[in-house]
Parts: structure tokens; C-alpha cells; sequence
């Protein structure tokens, strides 16, 4: 065991969006972080391997509490905003995506009117936070951010037998590579960052002087930092370490690993392709980036494994020590210069089967079967309050107000709750850390 000696303030856990973005503010802000990562390089996990939407709440239509929307605006909003402000580079770098329709199948939770009340108490929001705040979603100014498509307009882009209707929305996703590309270089031109990556967590420890004590090991080296303050940005390990901080949590969480696939196709194969998600249960999304690169994920085949004992990292390591991965990871060892290559033909048919799924809704999707293209398996786990899954009309996963960073001493545990969220709760544990150094 090495026992270390202070370096630094701020000992952050995880580099991740969240972490990434958290110390880059401090670091603004004069403080010295140590940022911990298990893999070699920050941005590497689920804040990599996502769909990058900017949620401004419209798929939140069955929260009981009607509040998770006014979160997701706040945060989407401010997004292209404050990672400006930390990297200096404005919204075009993020490579917004083509809007997203929301299409609703004929066994959605919700039928078509209370989805339609629901977006408009969405618009409602938007512009209430746009006169409150002055941002600018993705710095675009925009009068209306929904509307219904007329019958004849939704039937030639989904299915009219499986679907009821659908909206087309002015939401976007951004690239989650360029994101991570951007937060990269600013880590690395940051002189207050420390990035210490193949590391392991393995506890923190509150101590009765203020401290947090945090033991961690590095290529098979266990070794103890102690720190003024420490922030928890992990994900898939979140609740173990709070659990080892003494800080239980009675409330269910679940955890789900979520598998995604980019496709990379041409220009011409995906022209009429829409991004767009089904809405309100167990279904997927497909963005289209406009450059002929893809995100999918039907959630039917691409949930992988799930658990409800809240140890996301058991679960991400029984996904990754599957026969599937294990194949993927062989090809991949023997052609390496190929990567794209190898998971297109090694996942072919998990690829095909969630294409023809979503075509299912979407029909123009079956001319990526056909289409020359290369893909990518990726995943990553996904942690929320809840019991259980989307599909159940009273999953805890329909509202997501109740996250964001919470303080214990000189220890702040956030629950970033969605990608488009961390940047806001960012600045919001900045805040709290600053009060705590102070």
C-alpha cells in the first residue's frame, strides 16, 4: 500500500461527460483536480457509446410529477453554452443532428392526445426558460419547437399500420465523439488537470478531519490519497462507492446495459431516413448526423443485461466477458487496422435484426440492409432510480427530476441522471465544492 500525500484540491471520481465537464470548471475556477478514470483516456464509456440527444423533455410525457421536461430544457439549453465555455468551441463543433420525430405505435403507454398535451407543456417550458435564462438551443433561434404531422406526411415516413401518428420536434442530438474529442483536448491543454487513468476505485473514506481519503489501484499498486474534497462522477460504480463513503441509498436503482451501433453508410442510402424515437415504452431511437453517420439502438434487442442490485460494474463486465464480445475482440486482435470492418461482419446479424426492427416503424431503414456501410458495436451501462423498465407505466425511469449533485461533508455524489444534464450539474457541484474549499 502507498500512502500519498495531498497534491491537489479536488479528487474526482470518473471521466466521464460529467467529470470531464466538472473538471474543467474547477480548474477555470484555480483549483487543481486529479481526475481518476479506470480506462486509459477520459470519455471512453456510456458518455461515449449514447445517442447524444439534447433532451428537452418530450419523451417524458408519462412523469407524474410533470417536472423532469423543465429539468431537461434547463440542461439542453445551456449545453452548447457552458461546453463553450469550458473548451471554447461554439455548437457546430458538436455536430447537431437532423431534428427528431416522434413516432407512436399503436401499443404506447399513452394514446395519441395525452402525448400532444404533453408536448405542448414542453413548448410551453422552452420558451419560459429561454426568457429566464437567454440561451439558445444549440445558439439556434427557433418560434416553434413542435407540431403533428399531417396524416398523409407521417404515413409516407412511418408505418400507419404499427404506429398512430407522429410529431416532428426541433430537438437534436449532438455527436457524443465530437463531444468527447473537444472535452479531450481541453483536459489535456489544462494545466490544473491531473488525469490519471487505468485506475480502479476501490473505496472512499470520509475522515473526521474533513478529509476524504480515497483508495484507488493502478496496475496492481493499491495506493491512498487523501483529498479536501471529493466528487463521485462514476457511473456504472457509483452506488459501491457511496456505499463505501457511508452513504447508503434505500431508494431502488437499476442498472441496464445498453448496446448502441453507429453505421457509417452513403450520403445516398440515408436521405429519407428521419431521426426519430418511439414513444411512450420499450422502443428505440435512430439519429441521423446528415454526413452519412448513424446512431441505433432498438431497445427491445440492444438491453443486453439488467439489475436491480445497483452494481453496474458486475454488469458491464458480464456483457463484456460474453461469447459475443469475446468473438468481436478475437477478429479484432487479428485485424486491427480494420476495426470497422471486423464488427461489421463479427456483429452482422445483431446489426441486421435491429435494422429490420426499426424498418418494422420506419420502413426507409431497410435501405441501410443493402447499402455499403461499416458499423460499430458499443455500449454502455445506464443507471436510474427505478424498479423496473420503461415498458411498465409505473417505472420510476419516466421522470428524472430528482438528480444532479448532493453534498455530504467534503464528499458530492452526483447522479448526472441524462448526457445532456452533466454540463448544468457541473457548474451546480462546482458551486458546492467552492463552498466547501472556501
Amino acid at each position: 500500500m502507498v500512502f500519498n500525500s495531498p497534491r491537489v484540491d479536488v479528487g474526482i471520481l470518473g471521466a466521464g461527460i460529467m467529470g470531464c465537464c466538472l473538471a474543467l470548471e474547477l480548474a477555470q475556477r484555480g483549483r487543481r483536480v486529479d481526475l481518476i478514470d479506470l480506462a486509459s483516456r477520459p470519455m471512453t464509456g456510456a458518455s461515449l457509446h449514447n445517442e447524444g440527444k439534447l433532451h428537452l423533455g418530450f419523451v417524458y410525457a408519462n412523469d407524474p410529477l410533470k417536472a423532469t421536461h423543465r429539468l431537461m430544457v434547463r440542461g439542453s439549453l445551456a449545453f452548447s453554452r457552458i461546453i463553450k465555455k469550458l473548451s471554447g468551441y461554439d455548437a457546430d463543433a458538436l455536430i447537431p443532428s437532423q431534428p427528431f420525430h416522434y413516432f407512436v405505435p399503436i401499443d404506447s403507454i399513452l394514446d395519441l392526445a395525452v402525448i400532444q398535451k404533453h408536448f405542448q407543456e414542453v413548448e410551453e417550458a422552452i420558451h419560459q426558460e429561454l426568457r429566464n435564462s437567454g440561451d439558445l438551443y444549440l445558439g439556434r433561434r427557433i418560434d416553434q419547437y413542435y407540431e403533428r404531422n399531417a396524416s398523409e406526411y407521417h404515413s409516407r415516413i412511418f408505418s400507419p399500420v404499427l404506429t398512430l401518428g407522429s410529431f416532428r420536434t426541433e430537438e437534436l442530438s449532438v455527436s457524443p465523439i465530437a463531444v468527447a474529442n473537444i472535452l479531450c483536448r481541453a483536459i489535456r491543454r489544462q494545466t490544473n488537470i491531473n488525469f490519471i487513468g487505468n485506475t480502479e476505485v476501490l473505496a472512499a473514506e470520509r475522515l473526521a478531519g474533513g478529509d476524504v481519503q480515497i483508495e484507488s489501484r493502478h496496475g496492481g499498486q493499491a495506493s491512498l490519497d487523501r483529498y479536501s474534497c471529493v466528487a463521485n462522477c462514476l457511473w456504472e460504480d457509483k452506488l459501491r462507492i457511496d456505499r463505501t463513503a457511508g452513504i447508503p441509498d434505500q431508494v431502488p436503482w437499476i442498472s441496464r446495459y445498453k448496446a448502441m451501433i453507429s453505421i457509417s453508410a452513403p450520403t445516398t442510402a440515408q436521405n429519407n431516413i428521419p431521426s426519430a424515437t418511439g414513444i411512450l415504452g420499450a422502443y428505440g431511437d435512430v439519429v441521423n448526423h446528415g454526413n452519412g453517420s448513424y446512431y441505433l439502438s432498438w431497445y427491445p434487442l440492444c438491453k443486453l443485461a439488467q439489475s436491480t442490485n445497483g452494481e453496474g460494474r458486475q454488469l458491464h463486465d458480464m456483457v463484456h466477458k460474453s461469447a459475443l464480445a469475446r468473438h468481436a475482440r478475437k477478429l479484432k486482435s487479428k485485424f486491427p487496422v480494420i476495426s470497422k470492418f471486423v464488427s461489421t461482419i463479427a456483429h452482422k446479424p445483431f446489426i441486421n435484426d435491429n435494422i429490420l426492427e426499426m424498418a418494422a416503424y420506419i420502413p426507409s431503414m431497410a435501405s441501410l440492409l443493402n447499402s455499403k456501410r461499416s458499423c460499430e458495436l458499443g455500449g454502455g451501462i445506464i443507471l436510474a432510480r427505478g424498479a423496473t423498465d420503461i415498458d411498465d407505466p409505473e417505472s420510476y425511469l419516466h421522470q428524472r427530476s430528482v438528480i444532479g449533485p448532493v453534498v455530504y461533508g467534503s464528499y458530492v455524489t452526483v447522479d448526472t441522471g441524462k448526457y445532456c444534464t452533466a454540463p448544468l450539474f457541473a457548474l451546480a457541484a462546482s458551486d458546492m465544492i467552492t463552498d466547501i474549499l472556501s
